[in-house]
């Protein structure tokens, strides 16, 4: 229950914020995080009465209302996006560039830090295997034009 409180928290911090950076497309985040809490209610619901056979249809309502909550809840978030600048194409060339730098670090061998258990390596003297991450992200990056 208490995840229920920190998500109301959440909603009006949101709330608060759309009026503290005059953009009001804040306020729709707080109304598309609503099937979601609505959900976390039912969820809790059925588990405070022990998920009695009487009430499984509960079940069927909080995955339902995570799906409309999912959906619009990113339905906020585009509209947000949009309002504040962002589009289509600065979304696909920022996923080209994680997608070839994330090519090139694999191409190279390098770990991805020493904390998950390994220092980085240096990078592999075998300039082919960069130049083929290379063109690997070129290409990706001609997909999503």
């Amino acid at each position: 229950t208490s995840s229920l409180v920190e998500w109301l928290v959440a909603m009006g911090l949101a709330w608060r914020y759309a009026d503290a950076v005059a953009q009001p497309r804040w306020r729709g985040v707080t109304w598309g995080m609503l099937p979601l809490h609505t959900s976390g209610i039912v969820a809790c619901t059925y588990h405070l009465f022990y998920n009695a056979p009487a009430i499984t249809w509960c079940v069927t309502l909080q995955a339902a209302m995570t799906c409309v909550g999912n959906t619009t809840l990113a339905l906020a978030c585009l509209r947000l996006a949009l309002a504040s600048g962002w589009t289509w194409q600065a979304g696909a060339d920022e996923a080209a560039a994680a997608w070839a730098a994330a090519l090139l670090v694999s191409a190279r061998g390098e770990a991805a830090s020493p904390s998950e258990g390994g220092a980085a390596s240096a990078p592999a003297s075998d300039e082919s295997a960069a130049s083929s991450a290379a063109a690997a992200a070129a290409a990706a990056a001609s997909s999503f034009s």
